[in-house]
């Protein structure tokens, strides 16, 4: 995977796990509503807007869907776990700290190339 392409899989799964922090903002406004009127709803629709055009950007640039796939998942993971815990003060049980530390050996076993 090429440099560009790269870092283009980071934004989009960063963009759609910031929207995702976003809607979880809309929480406290108590309604539906109130919900898709916020701001927060908004910034959450543009980001999901965006990794819409970047991973059709890696697709038609021939990338494997299963690898995206993966990468994504495990990214996405880290990035949310990061901001529950930091933003909301959510916690990990031992187990789930167990999981993530999984999903980033395979995001390393992923990247190794043999020969």
């Amino acid at each position: 995977m090429s440099f560009t392409h790269t870092l283009l899989l980071l934004l989009a799964v960063s963009a759609v796990a910031i929207a995702d922090v976003f809607l979880k903002q809309t929480q406290s406004l108590g309604s539906m509503s109130k919900a898709l009127m916020s701001p927060w709803m908004i910034g959450a629709i543009a980001l999901y807007l965006f990794q819409i055009v970047f991973f059709t950007y890696l697709f038609i640039g021939g990338e494997n869907l299963i690898y995206i796939g993966l990468m994504q998942i495990v990214l996405y993971g880290i990035i949310v776990l990061v901001a529950g815990v930091t933003i909301f003060g959510e916690s990990l049980t031992v187990i789930q700290t167990i999981g993530a530390l999984f999903a980033i050996l395979g995001v390393v076993l992923l990247n190794v190339k043999l020969s």
